[in-house]
């Protein structure tokens, strides 16, 4: 992928002359023959293939892609494929319905909708295929097609783009999943569009590692006996660090493997502009494949327990802690994520379901998610339609809350597709996950005249193993009148004053606010004595 940017030459360094100077103090017989001796002007390299992201400063987005493709000879025709139809979400009232309107009419407030349709490509002089497309700010999927007359590419061979490979090719012959490529577009100042800047891909200096694995699975029937996953290792990830970095496990939905979310889904990208922000802990990711596994959902979750945990735990330096491991899954992999939140919450300290229905749960799995170290995220695409996933991923929300489970519901506006994955797990990350405290306070009091001297510590600790301590302020309680304030040093905050004795007849309550990567918690009551 190639941005466009403008760049400007920057002043001559103090004490030396400009070129531009020097070139004038020759002598006007010198440039003569120089120019008459010099060769003709070399032809203008040619224009380089795959996307090109350009700034236009035009409505209605401020930025195009131009897509340049070579193909094989004999076609005659060449179509680009892509995810960037947009509707008005009023108009989305069933699957794969609704405006379908083009990028070029793109307007505030769309929805980026399915299904995909092709747009025409022209054949240039030097026999390349292009076309320029106005895009909002995201990450866009995208393939070619060849003699394609179908509208939506129906039974067409789709091309990923040569020039812009994905990373991570499918790991073994038969692996689900369509071919595809991926640009990324920046949101315009002028003509604001989407605020995606958190899926940017980062500097080179600054990204991790991505890593295809494959480990031993008696489960697994296809590969046979082995079964693959994508290691993401965050920057500056170090293998001995005497602290074990947390693990954020993915699930990809039905038609995906285990490249899909970090292909696709950018999850590195937005995991490393998270922890760029101050917004998130450096973890590792890994991206599980539930294909060729049988038994369902359970068999997934036996797959989880038996293999794939003993084979990162052991290649990585990870915790062995559930508290330090989180799940998240869309669509077929939100399905189990609810299996694990619901029957197996002591693998996970955090579980997030996304787009996924879901059943209704009964009071024991209610009971068993009340008791999560650290917490559990819903959320869905508002206009997702396919098997009435909105209505039901919010009814399944709405009914824990009832019921006393402390839930994170997060829903976006769009519907069964990774403009909505994105944006679920970038809030996972940056708002939910790794990010639980606990609060505990112990308090004394001396007499002082007629009041009493309060002494109390309250000590914030993370739920998660953690290089970095909270940070911030604890405010202390009795009853509901404030106390005061102290801040939080070495994971504690210790708080003395002289207070009137009436109001210690309440116990003394400690609340912690949160900080940038921890959240706010408070303390059990504990009595003054």
């Amino acid at each position: 992928m190639h941005l466009a940017r403008l760049h400007r030459s920057p002043a001559a360094p103090p004490g030396r002359r400009p070129l531009r100077s020097l070139l004038a103090g020759l002598t006007a017989a010198a440039a003569m023959t120089t120019a008459a001796a010099a060769p003709a002007a070399s032809a203008a390299p040619p224009e380089p293939l795959g996307p090109q992201v350009v700034r236009t400063d035009q409505p209605p987005t401020g930025y195009a892609v131009t897509f340049r493709y070579e193909a094989p000879e004999g076609v005659e025709s060449v179509h680009v494929y892509g995810d960037w139809f947009y509707s008005r979400p009023e108009s989305v009232t069933c699957q794969d319905c609704g405006d379908g309107r083009a990028p070029s009419q793109w307007l505030p407030g769309d929805i980026a909708a399915t299904p995909w349709q092709i747009l025409p490509m022209e054949r240039g002089d030097d026999g390349v295929w292009s076309v320029t497309v106005p895009l909002p700010a995201g990450s866009f999927r995208y393939a070619f097609t060849h003699d394609c007359t179908s509208e939506l590419a129906t039974g067409c061979t789709l091309h990923d783009d040569p020039a812009n490979p994905w990373q991570i090719q499918p790991q073994y012959p038969g692996a689900p999943g369509a071919v595809r490529s991926t640009v990324y577009v920046p949101e315009s100042r002028k003509f604001p569009t989407y605020d995606t800047d958190y899926q940017a891909p980062p500097r080179p200096h600054q990204a991790g590692t991505l890593e295809t694995r494959r480990y031993p699975s008696p489960l697994s029937t296809n590969p046979a006996g082995v079964h693959d996953v994508v290691v993401y290792l965050p920057h500056d990830y170090d293998p001995d660090r005497p602290t074990p970095y947390p693990t954020l496990y993915l699930s990809h939905g039905g038609g995906d493997h285990s490249t899909a979310w970090t292909m696709q889904g950018v999850a590195h990208h937005i995991l490393e502009n998270a922890i760029r922000d101050g917004a998130a802990q450096p973890m590792v990711i890994v991206s599980t494949d539930f294909n060729g596994l049988p038994g369902g959902n359970q068999g997934y979750v036996d797959e989880l327990r038996n293999n794939v945990f003993p084979f990162v735990e052991q290649n990585y330096n990870v915790s062995t802690r559930a508290e330090d491991r989180a799940f998240g899954g869309f669509s077929a992999g939100g399905s189990r994520a609810y299996t694990l939140m619901y029957d197996h919450t002591e693998l996970f300290g955090y579980h997030a379901a996304w787009s996924a229905g879901g059943p209704q749960a009964g009071q024991e799995q209610i009971d068993r998610m009340k008791d999560v170290a650290g917490g559990i995220m819903i959320g869905t695409g508002l206009q997702d339609h396919l098997g009435n996933i909105a209505e039901n991923s919010q009814r399944n929300a709405a009914a824990l809350k009832t019921a006393g489970v402390d839930v994170d519901e997060f829903n976006v506006p769009g519907v069964h597709t990774w403009h909505v994955w994105r944006p679920l797990l970038n809030h996972y990350v940056r708002d939910l996950a790794f990010r639980s405290t606990t609060t505990d306070v112990a308090a004394t009091t001396e007499p002082v005249g007629r009041h009493v001297r309060l002494s109390a510590v309250a000590t914030v600790a993370p739920v998660t193993t953690s290089v970095t301590a909270p940070s911030g302020t604890v405010d202390f309680y009795a009853g509901e009148q404030h106390l005061g304030s102290a801040r939080v040093r070495d994971g504690a905050a210790r708080f003395h004053k002289p207070v009137d004795a009436a109001l210690l007849d309440d116990p003394v309550v400690a609340r912690y606010r949160g900080d940038d990567l921890f959240d706010e918690s408070s303390s059990i009551p504990a009595e003054a004595g």
